[in-house]
């Protein structure tokens, strides 16, 4: 079947988007299974990432990003069986986050472009031709307005998905100028690799459009490719 990926910086409301598309999938008479990356709660590979954003191993510029993204993709690489799995039985798979997070958040660590293009091709190259996970049909990247990442990320985050810190926060999403970063990677990489679209969640005077005016031009977008 299909296979979706809602990608975008932290606090970017990929879980309410993933939700939405999920819910007009099923009015469709599809099913559909979703699946959150990272597994922080998975063995080996998921332990030790939630030890990385705990920053247990160092700081956000400590750790090599060669071996984070190797981490990342491990975990994808576990879970690729019960996502090929479910795409067998003819579901709808919706991801929040896959490969292109690894490329933006690793790649953002590094200055150089033609270092930062190298580390991409190697994560491609790890994750869908090493590994042979399941390739996405599409990748939507929510571009929000910095002002509201802002504010998300500097709010108290609470949920049963952020257990894993234990009480501290998520390395990545300390630095704002990070976050900046990351969103600059991704649009960098939407502009070479049509696999990655960028959904612009921006009203006519910059600020952050309603959820379901944002699920309204995903749509748009899958209707368009004929993809459901």
């Amino acid at each position: 079947m299909k296979l979706f990926v809602i990608e975008g910086v932290d606090g970017s409301g990929k879980s309410t988007q993933l939700k939405l598309l999920s819910e007009y999938i099923i009015r469709k008479g599809y099913s559909c299974e979703f699946l959150h990356f990272p597994r922080t709660n998975a063995p080996y590979f998921g332990e030790l990432i939630a030890r990385f954003l705990r920053g247990e191993f160092g700081s956000l510029n400590e750790v090599d990003p060669y071996l984070v993204a190797l981490l990342y993709a491990g975990d994808r690489r576990d879970a690729s069986e019960k996502i090929r799995g479910w795409l067998d039985e003819n579901k709808i798979v919706l991801l929040d986050r896959y490969t292109y997070s690894n490329i933006a958040y690793q790649c953002a660590k590094i200055d150089d472009q033609n270092s930062q293009d190298k580390l991409m091709k190697w994560i491609l190259a790890l994750e869908f031709d090493h590994f042979g996970i399941p390739k996405p049909d599409l990748n939507f990247f929510l571009d929000v307005p910095f002002s509201f990442t802002e504010k998300k990320l500097q709010s108290d985050r609470a949920g049963n998905d952020r257990t894993y810190l234990k009480g501290t926060r998520d390395i990545h999403e300390k630095s704002l100028n990070f976050q900046k970063k990351v969103r600059d990677v991704y649009l960098k990489v939407a502009r070479s690799d049509d696999r990655l679209v960028v959904v612009d969640c921006r009203d006519r005077v910059g600020l952050m459009q309603s959820p379901e005016m944002i699920s309204s031009l995903i749509l748009k977008i899958v209707s368009e490719k004929k993809l459901i």
